[in-house]
Formats: structure tokens, sequence, C-alpha cells
């Protein structure tokens, strides 16, 4: 980089800079705030609409008596009986707990059950497994921080019944029983040890008497045990939520409801994901997961309407984030399924599963959660009910399977795999919006991969480093070809310069002399980058989607110090490095610039808090990709000599930016691919000095400077019908055959049949 080119980058930052910190004190100046209205003149009060059309007359009508009053609207006529829920006395019932989340229990979680909307308050995995942050590592294992599926802050607790209807036998409506989800439930039994928690309420009508009987039994299963061979799996993460409708007496004819899911799932630190409502269908080729992610808005913006999830044909609806779910399952009826393990015999495909169970569909109603000076929109699922026949004196039974757990692959697949639950891991998102087919396998092949080299060395850092010896040394054939091309390239440089000269005014006899002499082989330098970028981009979903990798420590805890701001480096390849983390966020400045802050400066800092808000860490191996990059670079050859060929000059003088660039767009990523990216970086560049010192730029004892100091043989004779190369007299290599097939598939025809007659001339002559 020159120093005219220095001297204007650093201009055009400073400016930007200056911007960024100065826009909020010169904002008022280019937009001056709207001055305040001057307040208005009192008016005289006027009297209410309704006073002042019952004080005047109708016009042409007679005067009323003294004492007389208005005659009353008539009244609507009654489609519908009114019901109620008539709730227990005692509203500040204590909560009911099933399970336990301690480090040495049976369980793998633990829910609080509140009487007030018979609903579950919070849902906890145990801490044997999982916590809640890389920092809770330090604690003893009952002290961390456990792992909330459904936290006990959302604005509403899950598996309630918001919308109740009953059609009554003889009445032409049906009848709403609005407040379920918030009267207080009857306790009938408590779950004292390790029984289901039943909650029942009365449905009654205007008169008193009790219609229905709505009951709701919580279980949680215990831990499974492990199987003996053949064995039918056993449940993991399991509770099960059973609805019974029990009809006093005759009058009830059919009910329809509504069951309201988990709330979104709070946001781990340093995850980019946002909590994203899901559901499940059945295809004729298996589930189909659909899927409506939350989203940030500006406070106060009205709330969409409400959205179909799944319309018809509802497999499971719930909710995930990056690692973890909590999806609502509808059965079919108990005689019609194994009590114990209801996925081992999966429904056919063909049928409507939709038929088989209770559930008609399943839909999102949105809700506002402020977030700072925004607010995030967030989803919320509900399953629908079809409406259901009653029998008399036969109670209505529906139950719901939660599976409330990790997103791991083999669990997910061994269990529910039916089910299709395994939908729920996304292992690749589209690439700049485009959707790169066969980056999901290539995840999947990845993270097992990683899990193999983990068992043998148990640690995931270790392993990345093993697969990056592993890829680079499967890609050395094409690294060695690549540089040799690049190499042959840079003695073409004179020559491909003059022709540049020769035909400026001829663009495609130019493209015709550059191709004969081998300008193909530009590309081929950057083939080993282009052959890594699916692989990064794998990568990037398999630490993404890969529950093992959740807080995978590359260095061990015990060698930082605990307490400072270095204890959180490297203990989560999944998450940024975090060399120097603080507690309060940081934004960059003048995001409130029209267009400049809205599309640039968001974007940026977006970038550089890997999409989770602020940044609240320096992160050091962004900074060691980007320098390892920019080494690579250096020893890379390049096509032509910089002073013979301008690009090759532009395209060295934008390394350095380009490697700035790599550095800032992988800030915020997890460092698990950093190390990835960073550990290949190193490795290609003694790879490239140990290439070129072979092939004889390097150093004394190269190829060149032996084959100048070994005695001069005649040349062998070769078969008059093999091709040879134009560049150094040998038999072309398969590069250079593919360089050819490719030079005379461009060729257009005309070109085709002017060199045929000039070879033809040639011949006569």
């Amino acid at each position: 980089m020159d120093r005219e080119t220095l001297i204007r980058a650093v201009a055009a930052g400073a400016i930007v800079l200056a911007i960024m910190f100065g826009w909020k004190y010169i904002e008022p100046y280019i937009f001056p705030p709207p001055k305040p209205a001057a307040p208005a003149e009192k008016a005289p009060a006027k009297p209410a609409p309704e006073k002042a059309a019952a004080a005047a007359p109708e016009k042409g009508a007679a005067p009323a008596e003294k004492g007389a009053t208005a005659p009353a609207p008539p009244a609507p006529a009654v489609t519908a009986p009114v019901l109620k829920a008539a709730g227990a006395a005692e509203t500040a019932a204590k909560p009911i707990v099933l399970g336990s989340a301690a480090y040495e229990s049976d369980y793998d979680l633990e829910a609080e059950i509140t009487p007030r909307g018979a609903a579950v308050r919070r849902l906890t995995l145990s801490r044997c497994r999982f916590f809640r942050s890389v920092a809770d590592q330090h604690e003893p294992p009952d002290q961390r921080a456990a792992m909330n599926l459904v936290d006990p802050s959302a604005p509403f607790a899950a598996f309630t019944i918001p919308e109740l209807r009953v059609r009554l036998k003889g009445a032409e409506d049906w009848s709403p029983v609005p407040g379920l989800d918030r009267a207080a439930w009857n306790v009938e039994s408590a779950g004292a040890g390790g029984a289901p928690a039943v909650l029942a309420i009365p449905i009654q009508d205007s008169d008193g008497r009790t219609v229905l009987t709505v009951r709701k039994t919580f279980r949680l299963l215990p831990r499974p045990k492990p199987q003996e061979p053949g064995a039918a799996p056993p449940p993991e993460y399991q509770v099960w939520v059973k609805l019974e409708f029990v009809p006093v007496g005759d009058s009830v004819e059919k009910i329809q409801y509504v069951i309201e899911g988990p709330p979104a799932m709070p946001v781990e630190g340093g995850r980019s994901m946002m909590p994203t409502a899901v559901a499940g269908t059945w295809k004729p080729g298996g589930v189909e997961a659909v899927q409506v992610p939350g989203k940030d808005v500006k406070k106060g913006d009205p709330l969409p309407p409400k959205q179909d999830l799944a319309a018809t044909q509802v497999a499971w609806a719930g909710q995930m984030d990056k690692y973890f779910a909590v999806v609502m399952i509808p059965q079919r009826p108990a005689g019609e399924r194994q009590e114990a393990a209801v996925h081992a015999e999966a429904p056919p495909l063909e049928a409507a599963p939709a038929k088989e169970t209770f559930a008609a569909s399943a839909e999102v109603v949105w809700y506002e959660v402020p977030k700072g000076d925004q607010a995030e929109l967030l989803p919320s699922v509900r399953l629908v009910s079809r409406e259901l026949a009653v029998a008399p004196g036969q109670p209505l039974v529906s139950e719901v399977l939660v599976y409330a757990g990790p997103k791991d692959f083999d669990l997910l697949e061994r269990y529910y795999g039916n089910l299709g639950l395994d939908k729920l891991i996304i292992w690749a998102t589209p690439c700049c919006f485009i959707p790169v087919p066969g980056v999901d396998v290539l995840s999947r092949l990845l993270a097992t991969l990683l899990d193999a080299f983990d068992k043998v060395v148990l640690n995931y850092g270790i392993a990345i480093i093993m697969l990056v010896v592993l890829l680079r040394a499967a890609m050395h054939p094409v690294t060695r070809w690549s540089t040799r091309s690049m190499m042959e390239m840079q003695k073409l440089g004179p020559k491909m310069q003059e022709i540049r000269e020769k035909y400026a005014d001829d663009k495609e006899r130019m493209q015709q002399e550059m191709a004969k002499v081998g300008g193909f082989k530009t590309l081929t330098g950057c083939l080993p980058m282009f052959a890594q970028m699916p692989i990064w981009i794998a990568l990037y979903g398999a630490l993404g989607a890969a529950i093992s990798l959740r807080h995978a420590a590359f260095i061990p805890a015990e060698w930082l110090p605990g307490g400072t701001p270095f204890s959180m480096f490297l203990q989560d390849l999944s998450a940024p490095d975090m060399l120097v983390h603080w507690k309060t966020p940081f934004f960059l400045p003048g995001r409130d610039i029209p267009i400049i802050g809205t599309y640039i400066i968001s974007g940026l800092q977006s970038m550089l808090a890997g999409g989770a808000g602020g940044i609240t860490s320096f992160n050091l191996l962004p900074v060691l990709v980007g320098g390892s990059m920019y080494l690579l670079q250096l020893v890379t050859p390049q096509p032509a000599a910089a002073g013979a060929n301008p690009q090759a000059a532009q395209a060295k003088q934008m390394m350095l930016p380009m490697s700035i660039f790599m550095a800032v767009m992988l800030y915020g990523l997890p460092s698990g691919l950093c190390l990835y990216i960073s550990a290949s970086s190193f490795l290609g560049f003694f790879e490239q000095r140990y290439l070129k010192k072979k092939m004889g730029t390097g150093g004394p004892g190269g190829r060149e400077e032996q084959e100048k100091s070994a005695p001069k043989s005649p040349p062998k004779p070769q078969p008059p019908a093999e091709r040879k190369s134009m560049v150094s007299g040998r038999a072309k290599s398969l590069g250079e055959q593919v360089e050819a097939w490719l030079r005379n598939l461009m060729t257009p025809p005309e070109a085709k049949r002017g060199d045929d007659d000039r070879r033809g001339k040639g011949k006569r002559r």
C-alpha cells in the first residue's frame, strides 16, 4: 500500500469515527426538535353526548311526563347459556414441585406447578448434565445456576387452557368459558413420593349448577435405567399432561379448547439464535418442520394477528433455541397406544394423525417483551383441538407428551425418530440467504468426527486441530497442484503483459491469446480456499447445532485465575473466546444516524457481537485469524509480478483490508470456528513455505538449482500423437488438459473456424 492510499484510508476512517461519535451533537442542528405547541384556551364544558341526547327530546316527539324514565334498549337474544369457571377460594396456594434438578437425583427435570391456571411455572434441567453459563463450572455442582427451559419470569406459564367453549344440548351457539388460565384450581393430589399432581376445576352455569369438571394431571418420569438388549427405549426428558373433561349430567354435547404452549425460551449469553416457535406436520415422506422466529421491533408497535403454524396434520409444536427445545406431542387415545413407550410405534404416514389425536391445528400468538429502548416480538404456540363429542357419563381424555430437553441428535433419532423430532436440529443455515445443498450432511459428518477425536484426546479444542490436520493432509495434492500452477503463471507474467499491450483494442483476440498461454491458471491459485469454504460453513453449522460442544473448553478451567476478567478465556468453543470480558454491554455509537446507522453501523454491531446485542468481551482468536490469513497470502504465489500486472498489484494492496474484514466478520462467531480457521491458515503458511522451497523458489537445494547443476541430457523423443505443453516442453499434465478442454469449450465457433482456416493455409504453404 503506497503512501497516498494510506493517507486516504486514514482520513476516511477519521471522518467515519467523527460522524459516529459526534452525531448526537450534530443531530439537533440538522434535525431540530419540534417546538412544543402553545397551550389551548380552556373551552367551555359541553354536556356528554348521552346526556345531551337525553336532555334534548327528539324533534316532533311528545314531551315526557314528569318522573318517567327513558325506555331501556332491547336485550339481545340469548343464543348460548353463560358458563363460568368456579375457581378455588384460596388463590395463594403453594406451588407443587415434581422431580428434582439436584446434581445427584433420579430425574432429568424439575417442574414447578402453580395452582393458578394449573400450569407449569418453571421447568428446569438437572444440574447433573446442564447448567446455565460456563462461569458456573467453578461452582460446586448443586450451587450452579440451573438451566430453565420455562422461566418463572416469563409473562405467562406453560400448558394452560386459555380458551374453552362448550356446546350444550339445545343451545344455538357455543358457550365460552373464560378465565381458566387465571383461576385457582383445586389441588386433588400434591404429587408426594413421586405420585402425579392432580388439579381440577368445575364449570358452572348461571344458576350455579356444575355441568362439567376439568381435571389436569402432571406426571414427571424419572431418568431411565440402563436397558437390556432388545428392550423398548426408555423415556427421557418427558412430562406427561393429561386433560379430563368429565360431564355432569347429559347437558354437554361437544367441547373445543386450546392448550397454551411454553413461552419463548430464555436466550443464553453469547447465543445469536432468537427464540423460535416450531411445529412438525405430517407429510407423505415424513415430518416437515415449520419455524417462526422472534424479531426486534419498536416499542408500541401493534401486535401481528394470529398465524397458522400447522393448519392440519399436527405432529408436534413448541419452542426451541440454539441447543434446547420444549415441544408438545399430542397423543392418540390410551387404548390405541402403548402406555410405557408412546414412541415405540409410529403412526402410519399415509393416515391423517390429526384424526387420530385431539389436535386439529397449531397457531402462533405474538407478545411483546421490552428490550432496552426497543422491544422483542416473541411467538407463543397454541394447540387447537378439534370439536370433540362428549358421551353422557363418559370422561373425555386428551393426553400430551412434553419433550423438554437438549437437541441431541442421537437421543432424538433413537427415541423420537418416528416423530421427526430430529428436525429440531438445524445443521446448516442458508449462506447469504442462499441454501447450500449438502452442507447439513457435511455438518453432521464433522460433528461426528469431532466427537470421535474427543473420545481419544478428551478435548474438543485439540479435536478441532486434529480435524484441521486431517483435512489439510487430504487437500495437500490440490494445494501442491495449485502452487505449481501459480508459480508457472509467474513465469508467464511478462508474456501475458505483452499480449495485453498488443491486443488492447481487441478484447476477444486478447482472451484467445491469453488462453493459449495458460490464462485459466489464474483460477487454480484460489482453489484450496474455495474448497475449504463449504467446510467453514459446515463447521459453523456443527458448532451451532452439536449440543456436545456447548460449554466445551479448550483450556482447562484450573489453569485460569478465578474471579478475574480472564476466567472465561476459551471455556466455551460454541461462543466467542472472551480473552477479557465485562458485564456491561458496549454498543457502537451512531446507530441513530439515518440510513448509515440502520444499514452499516447496526450491521457492524451485529457482526462484532455475534447478533447477541452489545459487545461484552475482547476476543483474541478473530485477530489471530486476520493475522494468519495475511501471512498466508504473503507466501502464496501470485499469478504475476506486481509491476507487470496492475490487477496483481491491486490484489496485493487488498490483502491487509481483506484480513481486517475477515477478523471483523468472525469477531462474534464461535471460538471453535475461529480456532479452526486460524489453525488452518498457520498450517497453510508452513505448507506453502515447504512447497516453494521444494519447487525451487525458497532457497538452495530446490528443484530449479538441482536441474541447473545436473548434466544436460538430450530430451527423450515423444510419441507424435502426444500433446506437448506450451510452457516447458513436457507432456501436458491433467490440469493443463482440463484447461485446454475449458478453452476449447469457451472459444466461439467463428474463432474455431478462423483457426482451422489459418491452420489449413499454413499446411498448404
